[in-house]
């Protein structure tokens, strides 16, 4: 019976000893997997990130700041080398030394350059020539405007009148042939280009700045009306202001103020976007004054003086390949013929 109980206990134990190595070898087989699942996902992260990834020994010491170290270089070239070691922090317009100076144009910028002779035949038709009594001479006297060009020339007009849309007549000779307002007739003809000459009615009253500055202010509305009448892709014309001869008496309209005004309207003229025409040195002497050999008067041209005009403004069209211009002229094409 003993023999018997012993034998039992030890079957038991037995059995114990044998449950017990399994749980240790399941427990052991549990952490061996764990850990290779573990190592599994490093080695995955760190092929993806790269993470963990000792870097390569460097014999140079990158420093904060160096702009060089924040530059990928270029595919198929060495890493880049900042030799001058400037940093970010130092960096600014101080050091820039461009010169990025935005240059302001002068007169002799903004004048129209010379271009080929236009055929004045074929390009006048479509121009009208808007100013004072200056301008009414262009359909007095002989020269290519006259009968071709709409000569929209008003006595003692000032660009206010035509703002203002003031109804004026308008002479051949000393016959009144019509009474307009210029606007409707602009807007009517629809020109291609129009031709402004104003100044000598408005300046020659006064010396005043206050003067000068409603001239400015009145010719900048005229403009802006003139778009309005003729369409925006109308070319405008600023001519300068004529010369007067050396003796002439009026000392509002002196040379040099005159050159002054023409300053400031080639200016007014590269602001609101048009040509500007330097007619003035087309008309001087070498004294500086209005060619006697051009005037009767001083002021006013005569036939001489309306050539030599017309055939300044003839090569100082605005170039464009539609232009007519003269057989043998810089730009002539038989295509024009």
């Amino acid at each position: 019976m003993a023999n018997s109980y012993r034998e039992f206990s030890n079957q038991v134990r037995s059995r114990q000893r044998r449950r017990a190595q399994r749980r240790v070898l399941s427990m052991a087989l549990l952490a061996v997997m764990v850990l290779g699942v573990s190592g599994v996902i490093t080695v995955g992260i760190q092929a993806v990130t790269g993470w963990g990834a000792e870097e390569p020994a460097s014999s140079e010491t990158i420093q904060p700041g160096i702009s060089g170290s924040v530059l990928a270089p270029l595919p198929m070239q060495n890493p880049v080398v900042d030799t001058n070691e400037t940093g970010f922090e130092r960096m600014g317009p101080v050091q820039q030394t461009g010169d990025y100076t935005i240059k302001t144009l002068s007169y002799e910028d903004i004048v129209q350059p010379e271009c080929g002779l236009v055929d004045s035949t074929k390009y006048l038709p479509g121009v009208v020539f808007l100013g004072d009594s200056v301008t009414e001479g262009l359909d007095l006297y002989e020269n290519p405007a006259k009968g071709v060009a709409t000569v929209l020339g008003y006595r003692g007009a000032v660009p206010s009148d035509i703002v203002n849309r003031k109804s004026m007549n308008r002479y051949q000779s000393e016959t009144v042939v019509a009474t307009e307002v210029a606007l409707d007739i602009i807007a009517q003809k629809q020109p291609k280009a129009v031709y402004l000459m104003f100044g000598a009615n408005a300046l020659a009253t006064s010396a005043d700045e206050a003067v000068e500055k409603g001239y400015f202010g009145y010719y900048e509305q005229m403009i802006t009306s003139i778009r309005e009448a003729a369409g925006q892709d109308v070319e405008i014309y600023i001519q300068s202001m004529t010369p007067v001869t050396t003796d002439y008496t009026n000392t509002n309209l002196n040379n040099e103020r005159i050159q002054r005004i023409n300053q400031q309207l080639a200016q007014m003229a590269l602001e609101q976007g048009c040509h500007y025409l330097d007619v003035y040195s087309s008309l001087v002497d070498d004294s500086g004054g209005l060619n006697p050999s051009y005037t009767t008067e001083g002021l006013h041209l005569n036939s001489s003086g309306y050539g030599a005009w017309m055939d300044y403004l003839l090569r100082h069209v605005a170039y464009s390949s539609d232009l007519p211009y003269v057989m043998g002229s810089t730009y002539y094409l038989a295509d024009n013929v």
